[in-house]
């Protein structure tokens, strides 16, 4: 009677784990976040000031130098909110695209969605802020 009882609480808890970690890799920050091997550009054109508010699009890709694109890899386009006078940026939408460039989905992040934060100096996050708010 035991051992059942037993497998019912390891299964609940490794259900509620992977779904912790589901949760984990579906935030706004998660999904914009660049990861090993990729590079990021700020894409010029789609930069619009509203006062103290900018808005701009980074498109986030592959880098040959890196090696071989992984299998499966997706590239994004993700459009940040920069709050230049709190020196913050927060997500606003990410599209993902495959990898012949083509749009598989796209996610938009109501406001509040996604907590505003200070990029860490130095990072390319950083750059695009201060880019944006010149």
């Amino acid at each position: 009677m035991g051992k059942p009882i037993l497998a019912i609480v390891i299964l609940l808890a490794v259900a509620s784990a992977s779904r912790a970690a589901a949760q984990e890799e579906s935030t706004p920050e998660a999904i914009a976040a660049m990861k090993n091997g990729e590079v990021g550009r700020l894409e010029r054109d789609s930069l619009k000031a509203y006062g103290e508010i900018a808005r701009f699009d980074v498109s986030i890709g592959w880098d040959e130098a890196a090696g071989p694109r992984p299998a499966g890899y997706a590239g994004r386009r993700v459009r940040y909110v920069a709050d230049c006078k709190a020196a913050t940026l927060a997500v606003a939408a990410v599209g993902v695209a495959d990898s012949s460039g083509k749009l598989v989905k796209t996610l938009v992040f109501p406001p509040g969605a996604a907590d505003a934060v200070r990029p860490l100096e130095g990072s390319p996050e950083a750059g695009w802020l201060r880019e944006a708010c010149r």
